[in-house]
């Protein structure tokens, strides 16, 4: 009996060891088991010669997802190192935001797209530092009669809420 419990003990404190040296992928697949909120990952990284935030992602859309689909939306700290701080709104596929930073994609706007090019400077944000990104998906409400709002600026304001979102990604801003 105490063999077992020992054994138990053993393997919980293994599989925490693992899960705290566990790449991005494995604490965003636990922190959305846990949690609901991460249930997948993106990849980010910033061009300075170019000054773009570039994000990638793989998390595919399928069945009522996709049909309910009606933007991606990118958030990021505005603050650099403040890993816990507030996200505020960094790019979606329509204009949604008074933020001087805030930029309109198009590229959001499709359930098809995997990558974002977002056009930012340290300047816009608060200077050089590691800031972090998180990339949500955005899911359209339905009408009285059951159908789908039609997705423009206005009803994309009303009638949308978030849907899933993706774990942290940090970045160096510079």
């Amino acid at each position: 009996m105490i063999g077992e419990i020992m054994k138990t003990k053993i393997i919980c404190l293994l599989i925490i060891c693992f899960l705290i040296t566990g790449c991005s992928y494995v604490m965003d697949s636990v922190e959305g088991i846990l949690t609901n909120r991460a249930s997948f990952s993106i990849n980010a990284f910033y061009v300075k010669e170019d000054g773009t935030l570039l994000i990638s992602w793989t998390e595919s859309l399928t069945g009522e997802s996709l049909e309910s689909f009606a933007g991606y939306e990118v958030y990021i700290i505005t603050k650099p190192w403040d890993e816990f701080g507030t996200y505020e709104l960094l790019a979606a596929p329509y204009n949604i935001s008074p933020q001087s930073f805030f930029r309109v994609v198009g590229a959001l706007g499709s359930p098809y797209t995997r990558t974002a090019v977002i056009p930012v400077l340290p300047s816009d944000l608060n200077g050089d530092g590691e800031y972090y990104v998180r990339l949500g998906i955005i899911k359209r409400k339905k009408d009285e009669d059951d159908n789908y709002y039609v997705m423009n600026v206005e009803n994309y304001r009303i009638y949308t809420s978030l849907s899933r979102i993706s774990g942290y990604q940090p970045v160096s801003i510079y």
